[in-house]
């Protein structure tokens, strides 16, 4: 699949197919106009006689226009005009994609630029046509298993002013769809392929690929028992497949920033709960336990393909929970890689065990910003539904720029707090304090506990336990937060220039 930027005359355009917009009060946007003037008033008329009433993803596909090339022009319903968004422009996109692909049309020119929903900003706007294209393509080859017959989408712009911005809105669009689909693609792998050897494989296959500036570094076992990292190791030890920790050091041309960002993530490849086994029911979901480590992954991937210039470190922490004659159990108390012990009550709170000695460990690099990335708790899908990432920080800054990514792509997160109320639910009268509280407020007391090993630099948690997949007859991966993180690192890179 092909997508290009370009100023067409519509009406003399051979292509197979001219997708235009007409609004719900039966109003032609400016290019559907435009095609029924040549046609002397022959789309005008069927919306006379009720062919097409401009509903949301309505849709009627013309054949034979007079006076026009192309060999089809497809209406598509926009709703409102004056209560136009994002939610919008996502609908009307599926339902163009659907219809185009039922009819095997190859090459199409998109030209809907007058239904910008951001402030004239041509920039947002093809940002989101390519996204939902993107992921409607993927919800096609995945889920329904039919093939894409489209080879090429052309977007028409109107004012050539707009072309910088629209091709800058292409090449981003391209490069974070491309992590995307990596961090799904890894994510929806069965547990016996992606264990934590194969996450460190795939690690170590991205410092080829992109050599000039990304360089892996495998932490196998041995080595983190040298470190010092024993609640990690004590997660992995009930498995036959040993824990590997992969380091990412990715480094731009021309930094503009020289600020170290730190993505951390959560990589349980498989995660039963140990001794404290899980509900068989969906049991087969907890695949999904890597899904921040595939994140990470995939951002870095958005990175390298746009030479961002700047310093990040992934960690891809691997590991898997199993229950067996050498699991840890409920009631061993752990010392970890900052010397601080946990009191273990539920091996099932395994995530934050294998966090806290990569929070540790990270310190080396003198990061100024650490993000990590966990499907950590059940309770944040309780408190957030599946809509929201769970967001906690011990930074105003932090919170501030990861809102306004949030805000940019409409990849959703909610600040929860961390007041110190909380911390008294996870004290222990044999350690420093136990890896769980007393039931109540989970996701809460599951970041506060990371908060005690990340003093030393501006730090956030991102709970994707709610958003990671989705369940049912689409279940799979959502790649979720891949556009959040990497539209934050944009951001910091001044992302106009790249």
């Amino acid at each position: 699949m092909k997508f290009f930027i370009d100023s067409f005359d519509l009406c003399t355009e051979n292509t197979d197919c001219i997708v235009v917009g007409v609004f719900k009060s039966c109003q032609l946007t400016s290019s559907a106009n435009n095609l029924d003037q040549y046609s002397n008033g022959y789309i005008s008329k069927l919306i006379n006689q009720g062919d097409i009433d401009g509903k949301i993803g309505n849709n009627l596909l013309l054949y034979d226009i007079p006076n026009i090339i192309a060999k089809r022009i497809l209406l598509i319903g926009c709703g409102d005009k004056n209560n136009f968004g994002a939610y919008s422009i996502t609908k009307i996109i599926e339902k163009t994609i659907q219809m185009l692909n039922k009819r095997s049309i190859k090459n199409v020119i998109f030209s809907l630029t007058e239904l910008n929903f951001c402030k004239n900003n041509i920039y947002w706007f093809i940002r989101k046509i390519i996204s939902t294209i993107k992921k409607e393509f993927f919800k096609i080859n995945t889920f329904f298993k039919k093939d894409i017959y489209l080879n090429s989408i052309s977007f028409n712009i109107i004012d050539k002013n707009f072309f910088s911005s629209a091709q800058i809105a292409l090449k981003h669009s391209l490069a974070i769809d491309l992590g995307l689909t990596a961090a799904k693609k890894l994510s929806n792998l069965p547990p016996n392929i992606c264990n934590p050897l194969y996450l460190s494989l795939k690690s170590e296959k991205l410092s080829k690929k992109y050599k000039n500036n990304i360089n892996v570094t495998t932490i196998d076992i041995n080595q983190m028992k040298n470190l010092g990292m024993h609640a990690y190791l004590a997660v992995g030890q009930g498995s036959q497949n040993k824990p590997y920790m992969s380091v990412i050091q990715y480094s731009g041309k021309n930094i503009v920033n020289k600020k170290v960002i730190v993505l951390i993530g959560k990589g349980l490849t498989f995660d039963s709960g140990g001794i404290s086994i899980k509900p068989s029911q969906n049991m087969h979901e907890m695949k999904y336990d890597m899904c921040g480590a595939a994140a990470v992954y995939g951002t870095l991937i958005m990175a390298a393909e746009l030479n961002l210039p700047l310093n990040i470190i992934g960690v891809l922490a691997g590991c898997e929970n199993m229950p067996g004659g050498s699991a840890f159990r409920p009631g061993d108390v752990l010392k970890t890689m900052s010397g601080k012990t946990v009191e273990v009550l539920n091996t099932d709170a395994e995530g934050r065990l294998v966090l806290c000695d990569v929070l540790k460990y990270i310190e080396r690099f003198s990061p100024s910003i650490v993000i990590d990335i966990a499907t950590l708790t059940g309770a944040c899908v309780i408190a957030l539904g599946h809509y929201a990432t769970g967001l906690f920080s011990n930074n105003e800054d932090l919170v501030h720029d990861l809102e306004k990514a949030s805000q940019q792509t409409n990849d959703k997160i909610w600040r929860l707090p961390l007041f110190e109320e909380y911390e008294k639910d996870i004290n222990s009268n044999i350690a420093d304090f136990s890896n769980v509280g007393n039931g109540k407020a989970g996701a809460i007391t599951a970041a506060c506990f990371l908060s005690k090993f990340t003093k030393k630099y501006h730090w956030a948690h991102l709970d994707i336990a709610g958003t990671a997949w989705e369940s049912g007859i689409n279940k799979g991966s959502t790649g979720r937060p891949v556009e959040l993180l990497s539209q934050f690192l944009l951001n910091i890179s001044n992302y106009t220039k790249y």
